[in-house]
């Protein structure tokens, strides 16, 4: 899977015609190592929309053959996408490039982007994905020209969450975190529409007193109301909650 949001969206930024980036070719000895791991790594050329590596790791993690993955291209990768989360992870590849174009041109190298999403394995399983994205090479516009990417699984950390973008950057080795965001599908958080009405006014500020008074419900109901909006979200304070009703749409 490729931003190609970012990429695509060049604005007057024309690219050569038949440009393209070499095949990116690792030491023998690391590629040697990345065939033993259970992570994997890739590169995409954003001038021809291809793969420019993706390393023999995959075929332990995912079960897919390297060679067949790479010529299939990242539009075929993103079909492997789970079909819940293909609409959250494009909103996600929006967000990335609109936080890559809020930086200076001389900074946007230093910004480190990692998202999660569901993806299926050669045996039909959906495993729940970190990737690990840089800009490593961008143009004199600024725009990306090619990305490196480091893939891990983390299907055994409980989340309810299986899309979600962090933003960092790097500087004089000091990680900062610049941005976070969860994007939830509607089919993986089921509000019941009691619970939407209890949310929209939570957004307009209103206590739990006044919920009660305007709903015709009691306090101790609303309570129970917010509590199960939380839960259901997997979070823990209204911020949180607000934030993921947002990425729903549920409110604005």
């Amino acid at each position: 899977m490729t931003p190609f949001p970012i990429a695509s969206s060049r604005e007057a930024v024309p690219v050569p015609a038949g440009a393209s980036l070499p095949p990116l070719t690792p030491d023998p000895s690391v590629e040697a190592l990345l065939a033993q791991t259970n992570i994997y790594c890739y590169s995409v050329d954003y001038w021809s929309g291809r793969f420019r590596y993706v390393s023999p790791g995959i075929s332990h993690l995912l079960g897919y053959d390297a060679k067949v993955w790479q010529f299939g291209g990242p539009q075929r990768a993103f079909q492997r996408v789970h079909p819940d989360d293909q609409e959250c992870l494009r909103r996600i590849f929006a967000e990335m490039r609109e936080q890559l174009m809020r930086y200076p041109v001389d900074q946007r190298a230093t910004l480190n982007f990692a998202y999660t999403c569901r993806v299926q394995d050669a045996s039909g399983e959906y495993l729940h994905l970190n990737h690990q994205l840089t800009f490593p090479r961008l143009d004199k516009q600024g725009f990306p020209v090619a990305d490196f990417t480091v893939v891990t699984d983390i299907s055994g950390l409980e989340s309810p969450h299986p899309c979600m973008l962090l933003v960092r950057r790097v500087t004089d080795g000091r990680t900062e975190t610049l941005h976070t965001r969860v994007f939830a599908c509607a089919e993986s958080v089921a509000f019941s529409r009691r619970e939407i009405e209890v949310l929209k006014l939570v957004a307009e500020g209103c206590k739990s007193e006044e919920i009660g008074k305007r709903l015709f419900i009691s306090y101790n109901t609303v309570c129970t109301h917010r509590k199960n909006l939380m839960k259901k979200a997997g979070v823990n304070g209204t911020v949180e909650l607000l934030r993921i009703a947002r990425g729903l749409g549920l409110i604005r």
